[in-house]
């Protein structure tokens, strides 16, 4: 399983696992909501003591999304780290969601062993999706022939689908677990476009469906606690 070292990493109320990533969008233009409700500082049963949330108002081009920031208190150098994650507000089938993206990561490695292969319809290089770091990649695509040799090298942010949801003055988020959903695509219990990377122990699930795709699953299992099984405690406005 992957360290818990993003999206509300240190929280306490967490259950220490994390979101299953998808290389596209959960939303179009047309899907995104925004809800004032939202915004402010959140806290768990601990009363924000080793740390907490607050979610911001974010404005670029007139549309408005979010930014999320958590803060993670060091027990040992006793001093809290502050990470961001942009995120925007999803409305499918009545249902509000949060797709969350991190504005920084820290490469898993400082070497990355890849194949190149040569073949009539130009040059390839294994494997074609490379994970660089947490909810991180890099996506590489074929060199046609007449391209001279030259490969395409993409930089893909993963998506993280946090379902929301609001009862009065708290707030939980729901997500599907990234080894759950594994095991479950490889059991042939999901079919959703994913690929595996790695082996044994260290394999991982990334969804490559597309987001009209993605959105249909969303919309048609986001009452089903056997996908959203992950979920914070409550969480309530720090006072």
């Amino acid at each position: 399983m992957k360290k818990f070292l993003l999206l509300l990493a240190g929280l306490l109320w967490l259950t220490g696992c994390v979101p299953v990533d998808s290389l596209n969008p959960l939303y179009t233009d047309k899907d995104l909501a925004f809800d004032e409700s939202l915004l402010g500082s959140w806290v768990g049963p601990d009363k924000g003591e080793e740390g907490g949330l607050e979610i911001m108002a974010r404005e670029q081009d007139g549309k408005k999304s979010y930014l999320l920031v958590m803060t993670d208190k060091n027990k040992d150098l006793k001093i809290f780290k502050k990470t961001v994650y942009q995120a925007r507000l999803v409305e499918l089938n009545k249902h509000l969601f949060l797709d969350v993206v991190q504005e920084s990561f820290e490469p898993q490695s400082t070497n990355y062993f890849l194949q190149v292969k040569s073949g009539k319809d130009g040059a390839t290089i294994e494997p074609a999706l490379l994970r660089l770091g947490e909810a991180a990649y890099l996506e590489f695509s074929s060199g046609a022939p007449d391209s001279g040799g030259k490969i395409a090298a993409h930089l893909r942010r993963a998506h993280w689908i946090l379902k929301v949801v609001r009862k009065e003055k708290t707030l939980h988020l729901d997500w599907i677990d990234d080894d759950d959903f594994r095991k479950a695509v490889q059991a042939g219990i999901v079919k959703l476009p994913s690929t595996l990377l790695g082996e044994g122990k260290n394999t991982d699930l990334v969804i490559t469906a597309s987001t009209q795709e993605l959105q249909k699953f969303v919309a048609e299992h986001a009452d089903d606690e056997i996908f959203f099984d992950r979920k914070t405690e409550e969480l309530h406005r720090k006072d």
